[in-house]
């Protein structure tokens, strides 16, 4: 039964993913006064996208034909290692910060390998500008997750926030134990701002631009066609989940067991909501900033890390 439900579990958020992406879309695009794009309509462009026949340069070579599955296969991974809203992952043995951030990366250097491989112009500025982006928040990254294993005491991650789920509950029962505001606040704001800076989001990157001087995920992509487009773009949009997913459990870390499954991914389901509109929102009342401006904000999350760490040490 486990099993089946730590299954379940992963294919809904697979399932998931692109309308948690579409309805950011539509969101920005309300805000802005325009009808906009159906929240479905991410899931149209996928299937548009395996009808199209893949178009590589002939100057390429076997890495532009293996990286797309490489940029999305850690992410699918991923799905079936953390407890979105059931407390049993089919390979919760295996998430610990260790797997999970050289997962992350991993994606990301397959996708500047291809970018690389193309040889055009664009795809070495697009890698050198992501690697730029992600050595700076990598190191708050690491803080952030080993703070988290160190305030749980446990240092599998599905296992530390089952900790902070119980936490939770036995606030609201009649003997509350230990339960601490302060650090996953902390924790949650770090995230937000790594979320916005790992997934090419305002004001980090505008995943809606083409313009070559701007561009920094795209320029990674702006080759793929057909079915590698779709796995780099169903990707991305697995990756934007996964850190939505992680900061859902910090604002509200309830994980259920088999009894209260529909429960529990109805919670999920809303703090998802809120957190896309969340992002929405900020998206939409913020510029993106100048690429010489970003170490200043990923600084700032890294000192925020840092004091997290001291705080879950002295906890």
């Amino acid at each position: 039964m486990n099993l089946l439900l730590g299954i379940i579990q992963a294919l809904m958020v697979l399932m998931l993913a692109p309308f948690f992406a579409g309805f950011i879309h539509k969101l920005k695009q309300r805000i802005r006064g325009q009808k906009g794009i159906s929240v479905f309509q991410l899931y149209r462009n996928l299937y548009k996208l395996h009808k199209k026949e893949i178009v590589l340069s002939k100057d390429t070579s076997l890495v532009s034909r293996l990286a797309p599955y490489f940029y999305f296969l850690p992410h699918a991974l991923l799905c079936f290692m953390l407890p979105f809203f059931y407390e049993s992952p089919l390979l919760g043995n295996s998430s610990n910060p260790v797997v999970l951030l050289y997962l992350l990366s991993l994606s990301i250097f397959f996708m500047t390998l291809y970018a690389l491989d193309q040889a055009s112009s664009f795809g070495a500025l697009g890698s050198s500008r992501e690697w730029f982006i992600s050595s700076l928040s990598e190191p708050s990254a690491i803080l952030l997750l080993f703070s988290l294993c160190i305030y749980t005491g446990e240092f599998n991650l599905s296992h530390a926030f089952l900790t902070l789920s119980n936490e939770l509950r036995s606030f609201f029962s009649e003997h509350p134990s230990r339960f601490s505001i302060s650090i996953p606040f902390l924790l949650l704001f770090t995230l937000l701002i790594l979320t916005l800076a790992e997934n090419a989001r305002i004001p980090f990157d505008n995943p809606e631009t083409h313009l070559e001087l701007t561009m920094v995920h795209e320029a990674n992509i702006l080759e793929a066609s057909g079915p590698h487009l779709l796995l780099f773009e169903y990707g991305s949009y697995l990756r934007l989940t996964l850190f939505l997913s992680i900061m859902s459990i910090l604002i509200f870390p309830f994980i259920g067991d088999s009894t209260f499954y529909p429960l529990a991914f109805a919670l999920y389901l809303l703090k998802m909501l809120f957190l896309c509109i969340l992002i929405a929102f900020v998206e939409s009342f913020n510029a993106k900033m100048r690429l010489f401006r970003i170490p200043n904000v990923l600084s700032f999350a890294f000192v925020l890390s840092l004091l997290t760490l001291i705080l879950s040490m002295e906890a």
